[in-house]
């Protein structure tokens, strides 16, 4: 075995186990005819080195198969199946040697390789794992010079254009990982230029070849087919090169999508795509860009395929976010141009392109509008605002929001559903800010309102992009660009269907606000509804009624994280007070704006976060609630809660049952924030009248069995019995502000009512000791 005499350095993994019959436990209960030829020539091998006495190592298999190969190659016509059995034992044997071993006779190896896997007789079985030997040569050298390793690296890429599949798939393996460990590798890093250089020189000369035929691409001629093969190739390699070469390559990208033909576009797609996942280098941001920029230029909605589209929406979404954390500058120059291409993607009416497309625009509304972007819109239209004629053209957020209002126009009717959903994301972006580019937005969402339901079937998501509107803008805003005009004669002519919209979204919102306006609203429709009353209008008046309701109804919208609590409740409080007193139907809504006042409040200050899940305005208005801000409108609400708990224990006995209970739970809350000596004197004055109607109702009941012929006083029972389950209820509310001693008075005052004859007062008292006990201790 001439020139394959090695250093016996055994493999610690395979050190103990006699290689043919690992090899033959691998292959032998295999059919396969290349299986059998595997058994055949390592049994034979084997035999050889026992006749000849030689130890059955690694090392003197190793020796025996490069000896046997060598022989081979000098015949005039090799057994291609023998070759490809020994390449494959090479390739095991070979995995067991140390790089030591492996480095010591590497240019023996790769002059051998080279000469083997050059023979035509080679079939696919024998390429496959001789790439595998010579991929690992190549790894396993140390501080080596470019021109010690080129000539073997460049054989093995020489096979980029091989006819067979799986020839072509192993070399994108073997390329990869060879790439891959020149980038790791600190000793082998320099190699990784020239590596990249020949990949280079490569995709030149076949896009010379094939740019020198007369023939196209999709005539697929052996040199068109070959671009296809390199381009096959660098979907894997790409990640893997120098920075400096990977855009060399982007820039033959973009000049290939110029020739607009899909099977070349979607190899670039492909390409592009694995760069952007998982290349460890840095990309040029500018390369990178001109060639996304060719991509949406390069197809048409109409010949695409919907794979294609929707690849494209993706790949659109996750390069130019690259391109952005490269670039910033130059990618917010070009997002219009993308966001136009994205739009005639979406237009096309496929789902899943559409649903790709919508994904990709919502994406980069996020990623890529940015502060800086916003902030110079706004300060150009502020720079603008009182000149008759603008002296500078529109920023690029304003051409982004002008592109995405766009998507409103009935050429995208099939899609609006979509069109919604990213114009509700552009606003969720912009925030407060949305009043300075979205305006004509929100007057065209608002023209659509009034579409006939036959022809309009996305109501809903209309209101819900408009949702997205109020909570960007605030309520403020939002009105002032679009009013309920309840000032309007006809009321078919005012905005009511605004009501479920202000209801529903409204949050960060001003109290003052509310007080300024939305109460003087509701004092003008009560005066509106007296007036029909006069005139005898009785079914006008029950209309304004219902607008009256509909403006109460929006207090609860507006206690929703306000940003003025502090400076602003002061000023509600009467307006509030008066109406608990003497609006009983809107008692309910005003109860639970002061609850959501009070919980979340509490809630922030003791850290317990929302258990829902929040959208981008409510994430706003909760960021402003420090833990500062939080204090200070606890402070108010606590120094207006005695005069809320007079009010309400004073109207509890008056309310429906409808309302009855969300006032009890609401005197609990003022309750648990109350200073301890205002409690305590509700709960005194609560617990001396249960005390006198529980006297009353003694007194009563001596009187009806002392005299059966006395008449009947039920009646006075029953209604002193309702007023002591109601001061049952006033006493539990407030427990959340009582002390031990107030609660064991409590219980009590509740024991004996257990085995009262009155049903009414038993219920009550179970249902206040079920309260009650949980404190109890």
């Amino acid at each position: 075995m001439e020139g394959v005499e090695l250093e016996m350095v055994p493999s610690a993994q395979h050190s103990d186990e006699d290689f043919c019959t690992a090899v033959l436990s691998q292959f032998s209960k295999s059919t396969n005819e290349h299986h059998l030829n595997i058994c055949a020539a390592i049994g034979a091998m084997s035999q050889e080195l026992i006749d000849q006495n030689q130890p059955l190592t690694h090392i003197t298999y190793f020796g025996a198969t490069c000896s046997s190969l060598d022989r081979l190659s000098s015949n005039s016509d090799p057994v291609g199946h023998l070759l490809d059995a020994l390449l494959t034992i090479l390739s095991l044997v070979i995995d067991r040697l140390s790089p030591a071993v492996l480095r010591t006779k590497y240019s023996y190896l790769s002059e051998l390789l080279i000469r083997i896997l050059g023979m035509k007789s080679v079939g696919v079985n024998g390429v496959l794992p001789g790439f595998k030997c010579t991929s690992l040569l190549l790894i396993v050298r140390e501080k080596v010079e470019w021109a010690d390793v080129s000539h073997l690296y460049g054989f093995l890429i020489g096979h980029v254009a091989d006819d067979r599949p799986k020839v072509r798939k192993q070399l994108h393996t073997c390329l990869r990982e060879i790439l891959e460990y020149f980038q790791l590798a600190p000793a082998l890093k320099p190699l990784l230029v020239p590596a990249g250089e020949a990949i280079k020189n490569v995709l030149e000369r076949f896009l010379l070849i094939a740019g020198e035929s007369n023939s196209t691409i999709s005539e697929g001629p052996r040199a068109a087919q070959e671009v296809l093969y390199i381009l096959d190739a660098l979907q894997i390699w790409l990640p893997y090169m120098s920075s400096n070469y990977t855009t060399t390559i982007l820039k033959y990208f973009k000049s290939l999508l110029e020739l607009r033909y899909p099977i070349v576009t979607r190899r670039i797609d492909d390409g592009l795509n694995a760069l952007c996942l998982h290349s460890a280098g840095e990309i040029s941001a500018e390369a990178l860009l001109e060639l996304l920029c060719s991509l949406t230029t390069s197809f048409s909605p109409d010949d695409s395929s919907a794979d294609s589209m929707t690849f494209t929406a993706r790949l659109l979404d996750t390069e130019m976010k690259k391109v952005y954390l490269f670039n910033r500058l130059i990618c917010v120059i070009k997002l219009t141009v993308v966001f136009n291409s994205l739009k005639d993607i979406l237009a096309s009416e496929h789902e899943e392109v559409s649903v790709a497309a919508v994904a990709s625009f919502k994406s980069l509304i996020q990623s890529c509008i940015d502060e800086s972007l916003i902030k110079q819109g706004v300060d150009q239209i502020t720079i603008n605002a009182n000149e008759t004629t603008r002296k500078t053209g529109p920023t690029v957020i304003e051409k982004v929001c002008a592109t995405i209002e766009s998507l409103l126009d009935y050429h995208y009717e099939p899609v609006w559903d979509m069109s919604f959903q990213i114009v509700s994301t552009l606003f969720d972006k912009l925030g407060k800010y949305s009043s300075f580019f979205l305006k004509e937005t929100l007057k065209i969402l608002a023209d659509m309102q009034k579409l006939p339901d036959e022809d309009f079937a996305l109501r809903k998501q209309l209101h819900e992009c408009m949702g997205k509107a109020l909570g960007a803008m605030g309520p403020e805003t939002f009105l002032s660009l679009l009013p309920l005009n309840l000032e309007a004669q006809d009321l078919s002519e005012s905005n009511l269907w605004l009501f479920p919209i202000l209801k529903q979204y409204t949050v960060g919102a001003h109290l003052n606000f509310f007080t300024k306006s939305i109460l003087p609203m509701i004092g003008e429709m009560k005066q509106k509804s007296a007036a029909h009353e006069r005139e005898g209008k009785i079914h006008s008046a029950r209309s304004v009624d219902g607008i009256v309701y509909s403006l109460w109804s929006l207090l609860p919208s507006f206690c929703n994280y306000p940003v003025d609590t502090a400076e602003s409740f002061k000023g509600l409080k009467r307006a509030l007070c008066t109406a608990l007193q003497e609006e009983p139907e809107v008692r309910g809504l005003i109860c639970s704006g002061l609850q959501i006042l009070i919980q979340q409040n509490k809630r922030i200050l003791e850290g317990n976060s929302p258990n829902t899940e929040i959208g981008a305005s409510e994430e706003r208005a909760i960021a402003l609630y420090t833990a500062d801000v939080t204090g200070l409108n606890m402070t108010i609400l606590k120094s207006c809660a005695r005069e809320f708990l007079s009010v309400l224990t004073g109207v509890y006995s008056e309310s429906s049952k409808d309302t009855s209970g969300i006032v009890q739970s609401t005197i609990g809350e003022l309750a648990s924030i109350s200073d301890k000596e205002v409690v305590t004197r509700f709960f005194g004055k609560t617990m001396e009248k249960l005390l006198k109607v529980t006297l009353e109702v003694g007194k009563s009941r001596n009187s009806k069995d002392s005299n059966s012929m006395q008449v009947d006083n039920s009646s006075d029972e029953g209604s002193l019995s309702i007023a002591r389950a109601q001061l049952f209820d006033l006493a539990v509310s407030l427990l959340p502000g009582l002390d031990s001693r107030e609660i064991d008075l409590l219980f009590s005052a509740l024991t004996p009512a257990w085995k009262d004859v009155n049903g009414l007062i038993q219920k009550k008292s179970y249902r206040a000791l079920s309260m009650l006990f949980p404190v109890l201790k």
